[in-house]
Order: structure tokens, then sequence, then C-alpha cells
């Protein structure tokens, strides 16, 4: 009899809460106005129950360490498993650059000097600084221990929690601002106007809400009764998390005046709270100093965690040898400086685009679109794995009888992830250069998958690491 305690319900719930808990994508979701609403229900509905529902019945048939590259690998065979890892890690450069570049715009309210958090030169600076301060501290120390989970409750949960009651104190107090991105309900606002394509592309911006997703798949074993209880529990918590983000995206969208939103800017909403209600702008300085530290301790829980899977597919065979070097305390120490070199690259996009917004939207794009290709895997891998492994028991499957149910399931996320890709290829309204932005998503796309096929073609014996 195993002595794991089983997960109740209600934990597995807050665990997959856990995961998408974030002020930063409150701007990008808030920008959109009314129409947030259908974007939100549409990322659900075509994104993130249909992925985490497959997610979970290929997490409880191969729930061996690996997650999406194993259910690939055993699909379409090693080379296309080695991509989805690939990508896996790439994604990460882009992401890392978007979510670094928010600690730029927090110095400058932490320092009362508003003006450095829309100044691409400065940001770009202290996106390669954080990163390399929080890669050599984590190639010396374990920093996920040092931080943990303080650092989410310090930088993610009570400042979400603050953006949410002072949202709704601002619009109790002062009704609909007929200047912000809201303005007056009509039931027109609600859905995206196809007039206008170039406000269609943030539909991308909300699905990377819930990229990454299928992590809370790992727990789909350890839930009493997971064919009744997991997809409670995705339902569940994607529901609480859209009424959470509605609220405050909402209220972001009441409060910040039309046309001057900004994206990377997450203290924007609280300075205008703040001055509605009369709060001393010293909080201000505290939200952003706590938000910041939540920046960093998720930029020091990704430095390793990536990587380690990397190493793992290097010692596979996968990677040169140079790629399986470790520090003393065993962190992959190649791969964890390439990490912050390729970031460092990245991160000149914000010297190139001038435009603050444009710059972190446009590496958003670029990360979302990578992981989509991940997606697209997983979903054609789950697909064929029902006809190819038909005698695996999977303890959480879609459909009792036959292979409908995950027809229909894959179709939907492959509908949403197609969708999410081609949107995202359109330049946002306003974009200083679109050709730059469509050639900056194309060509980061191309490169990181072309580079991964031309690695796994060129792979020798004398990679795989002896036993």
């Amino acid at each position: 009899m195993s002595s794991v305690k089983k997960l109740t319900l209600f934990q597995l719930i807050g665990i997959t809460m856990a995961f998408f808990g974030t002020v930063r994508s409150v701007p990008t979701l808030a920008i959109n106005g009314w129409t947030q609403i259908s974007y939100l229900i549409g990322a659900v509905i075509l994104f993130a129950i249909p992925i985490s529902l497959i997610a979970a019945e290929l997490a409880t048939g191969w729930p061996e360490e690996g997650g999406p590259q194993v259910w690939v690998r055993e699909a379409f065979g090693d080379k296309w498993g080695f991509v989805t890892s690939w990508l896996l890690w790439v994604q990460m450069f882009f992401g890392m650059v978007m979510v670094a570049s928010t600690v730029g715009v927090l110095i400058g309210y932490v320092i009362n000097d508003p003006v450095l958090s829309q100044n691409n030169i400065f940001i770009f600076f202290v996106i390669v600084i954080s990163y390399w301060l929080v890669t050599l501290l984590n190639l010396k120390f374990d920093m996920v221990k040092v931080v943990g989970n303080l650092g989410a409750v310090i930088g993610v949960y009570v400042p979400f929690l603050a953006l949410v009651i002072l949202g709704l104190a601002y619009l109790f107090k002062n009704c609909i601002n007929p200047d912000g991105y809201l303005g007056a309900f009509s039931m027109s606002k609600v859905f995206p106007d196809f007039s206008k394509l170039g406000s269609l592309s943030y539909f991308t911006g909300i699905i990377f809400i819930f990229a990454g997703v299928e992590i809370s798949s790992v727990h789909a074993n350890n839930i009493e009764n997971p064919k009744k209880n997991y997809p409670i529990a995705v339902i569940g918590s994607v529901i609480l998390l859209v009424i959470f983000n509605l609220i405050a995206g909402l209220t972001v969208a009441n409060a910040v005046p039309k046309g001057q939103m900004e994206l990377s800017n997450i203290t924007q909403p609280f300075v205008i709270y703040c001055e509605s209600l009369g709060i001393p702008k010293i909080f201000n300085n505290i939200i952003s100093a706590m938000i910041a530290i939540g920046v960093l301790a998720q930029l020091s829980a990704w430095v390793l965690g990536p990587s380690k899977a990397m190493i793992k597919v290097a010692e596979e065979g996968n990677l040169p040898k140079v790629f399986q070097k470790r520090s003393k305390n065993g962190a992959p120490l190649t791969i964890v400086l390439i990490q912050a070199t390729v970031i460092s690259v990245i991160s000149l996009a914000y010297l190139f685009t001038k435009d603050v917004n444009s710059a972190f939207y446009m590496i958003t794009v670029t990360t979302t679109i990578l992981y989509c290709i991940v997606y697209i895997l997983i979903a054609l891998s789950a697909i064929k794995l029902r006809y190819t492994r038909a005698d695996v028991k999977r303890t959480f499957r879609l459909g009792s009888k036959g292979n409908g149910l995950m027809w229909f399931t894959a179709s939907l996320a492959l509908i949403g992830i197609l969708l999410t890709i081609i949107v995202g290829l359109i330049p946002p309204s306003g974009t200083p250069d679109p050709t730059f932005y469509v050639a900056f998503q194309v060509i980061g796309t191309i490169v990181s998958v072309g580079i991964a096929l031309i690695i796994f073609a060129c792979r020798k014996p004398s990679w795989k690491k002896e036993n």
C-alpha cells in the first residue's frame, strides 16, 4: 500500500492556481477593455482546459520525469522528443527577457524616478545585470531554497490581492471612467472588432497567461479518483483564475486613461489608485519593491529549472559533451552560462525597438509561439498514442470508450493554438516598426526550431555520457 498521501480536490485547485497567479499579465489583459472577457473565455475553451485534460491523460500514462518531451518521443520518436525539450528550453530565453524587463520598470518606481520605466537603454542594462546576477547566485547557492515560497508570497500573492482590492475601491469611488479603456458597457464591446486586425494580436498575450498549464498534470496520479476529480480541479481552478484576472483586468482598464497603458509596468495602476484614494506614495515604493522581489525569485527558479532537464537531454547524447559540465554544487554550468549569454543577446531588442511597450509585447508573443509549437506536438501525440499505445493504462482517460472525445478535445486545442499563432503574427495597433515585429517572430521561430533539427542530425555516439 502506498504511503504517499493523496491530494484533495481543493489542494490540487490551490496548486494549479499557484502556477498562474501573477500580476505581470494584467496590463496585457486590461488594454483590451471589455473585449478581454471574450478573449479570456476563448483562451479557456480553446486552450487552457483542452491542454490540461490532454496532459493529464498523457501524464498518467507516462508518469516518468520529463513530461512533454517523453510524450512526444513516445509518439514520434527521439528527434521530435528532442525538439520538444529544446523548445521548452529556448522559449525560456524570450520569456525571461520579458520577465526581467519588468525589474527595470519597477526599480524606476522604487527610487521615485518613473521616467526610467520607459527608458529602453536603462531597461536593457537592468535585464542583463539582473539575469547575470541571479545566474551567478544560482551557480553558488540553491536559490530556490533561499527564496522559495517567501518570494511568491511577497512578490505575487500580496500584490495581486492588493491590486484587486484597490481596483474595486477605485471603481466604487469613481464608477466608470469615461476616459479609460472600458468606457460605457455595450455588448458589442465584449467581442473583438475584426475590422481592426491589430487589436486581435493581444489574444496571443492573453494565451500566455495559461502557458505552462500542462505542469499541473504531474499531480494527476496523486489525487483521489482522478477520473472524476482531475477535470473538476482543472475547470474549477481555471474559472477562479478567470474571475480574479477579470476583476483585476477590468478595474485596471477602467482606471488607466485610454492610450496610456504601459504593458510592462504593473505599478502604473497602483499609482492611479493611490492618488485617487489618498494613499501615501510610499505604498507605491513598497509594492514595486515587493513585485521586484517576486520577479527576481521567479528568475531564480527558471535559471536552474529548464537547465536541469536540458542536461539530462545532453547526457543522453543529444548535445555535445561540453553541455554536460556541472559546477561544484552540481548545477548545469555550460547550459546556465549559455542561457545568460543568449538572454543578453535577445535583450538587445530593447535597443532596436525604442518603444518599451512594443519590445515587451513582441518578446511575449515570440515566447507564446514557441510554446504553441510544443502544444501542437503534445496534442498530436495524444491522438497518435491512442492508436499506437492503446495498451498503456491511463489513470485519467478522456472518454471511457473509443477515441471520439480525445479527437474532439485535441482538435479544439489545435484550433486554439493555430489561431494564437496566426493572430500573434499580426502587429498590434500602433507598432512603430511592423516589419521588424513580424521578422522577429518568424526568424526567431525558424531559427529556434532549425537549430534543434541541425543539432539532432549532427549528433554523435561519443556525445552520450558514460555510466
